[in-house]
């Protein structure tokens, strides 16, 4: 980073948390408002504890809407403005974003413009029902998606992570105006909206439009319904035909604290990274008999009420790979972690971060994650260099289990 970049963050009067950063002499430029609601969202208790439950779907299909503004369309105007605008949603957040090299105040103006301005119509609503089943029925024929949501259904009962970010069919057609509209004014208040900038941008311009954000609070309250730590179905299988089969080994944790979410996380990487990672014995011995072409890939999620690891693959013996992949934790499990192992993953890691650290997008879209934890790029920084073995330990030991194992297949 060049000398004359100081990073900002802070809390506007009304609520709103921002992130700047502000990288000198760099093109490109980069904006995003993150919601901290998405598509587990959907349990409410209202000020005079009313229940309110929302239907499946709903943060993504406002996700949609939002672009469609009285006055016309948002993303049609980024793009009138040189800039490339798009949005997400998963189970916890919400996320517009525009990417740009010029006129970065104006599409700045523009994002937090409309993500302050709901306009649903009744007649819009209908026409975006047909749009999104397309939607849903796309990712019905996706192996890999299909895959993902199975081993969840093998793990969650009740906790919405289990659900398809977009609904189903039959959830999207209860989605009403007033519906969208309620909704919205549950999700969007700024005390869960988050503004993150980063590149060659004028931070005092930014901090005075994050100032212009409107206050907006709900006195209504989210709540998951109880989760119990046991799987439901330690094996889930659906046929659509493949010529490879495509798999995903599951474990379910217990939910953490948010205080723990970072530390967890990290720690967590070094042990995805030891235990099926290229160099790792389990990959080697996988190779060898021939169940595995490459690596698994392993990742880690938690947030509100859940947590949970999953690796996903494919090969033709997907039940002998999990029992492979079993039979190496329990193993790690009885040795323990080595020292001289976690520091070359530590080393391993720490490059790959202070990589993303150079481009100003891949460094605002890393500060999107880290932002749902409350947490900087210099905290994470920080918790990567100096977590304790020990830590990764104690995960090791007590989260992973055959006895919360799912394997999930698509044959």
């Amino acid at each position: 980073m060049a000398r004359n970049e100081k990073n900002e963050q802070g809390k506007t009067r009304n609520g709103l948390q921002y992130y700047i950063f502000p990288k000198r002499e760099f093109g490109e430029k980069m904006a995003a408002v993150v919601v901290k609601r998405g598509s587990n969202h959907l349990f409410w208790e209202g000020k005079n504890n009313e229940e309110i439950h929302f239907p499946q779907g709903i943060a993504h299909f406002i996700e949609h809407k939002l672009f469609q503004q009285e006055w016309g369309d948002a993303f049609m105007k980024f793009t009138q403005n040189g800039a490339s605008a798009n949005a997400f949603t998963d189970g916890d957040k919400t996320v517009y974003y525009f990417t740009c090299r010029e006129k970065f105040i104006e599409n700045l103006k523009i994002l937090l413009d409309f993500v302050q301005k709901p306009y649903f119509t009744e007649k819009d609503t209908e026409q975006e029902k047909s749009i999104i089943t397309s939607e849903i029925t796309m990712y019905d024929d996706d192996p890999n998606w299909v895959v993902y949501y199975q081993m969840l259904n093998g793990m969650y009962e009740n906790h919405p992570i289990k659900n398809q970010i977009a609904g189903t069919a039959e959830t999207v057609q209860k989605i009403t105006a007033d519906i969208l509209q309620q909704a919205y004014e549950c999700y969007y208040t700024t005390e869960n909206m988050v503004l993150i900038c980063a590149g060659d941008v004028p931070v005092r311009q930014v901090r005075t439009l994050a100032e212009m954000v409107q206050k907006r609070e709900t006195e209504a309250r989210v709540y998951f319904p109880m989760e119990k730590n046991e799987i439901l179905e330690k094996y889930q299988e659906r046929n659509m035909g493949l010529s490879q089969q495509n798999f995903q080994i599951g474990f379910k944790f217990p939910s953490m604290p948010k205080e723990d979410w970072l530390k967890s996380r990290i720690a967590m990487g070094f042990l995805l990274e030891l235990l099926t990672g290229e160099s790792s014995s389990f990959y080697k011995k996988a190779y060898e008999k021939e169940l595995l072409d490459e690596p698994l890939g392993g990742a880690f999620f938690c947030g509100e009420g859940y947590a949970f690891a999953a690796f996903s693959g494919a090969g033709e013996h997907p039940e002998e790979t999990a029992e492979l992949l079993s039979k190496e934790l329990k193993q790690l499990q009885e040795r323990g972690l080595d020292w001289s192992d976690f520091r070359r993953i530590r080393k391993k890691m720490l490059g790959r971060f202070l990589r993303r650290l150079d481009s100003p997008v891949s460094l605002g879209m890393g500060q999107i994650e880290w932002a749902m934890m409350d947490a900087t790029a210099a905290e994470v920084l920080d918790c990567i260099k100096t977590l304790p073995m020990a830590e990764a330990e104690k995960l090791l030991q007590n989260t992973f289990s055959d006895t919360t194992m799912v394997l999930s297949v698509i044959r």
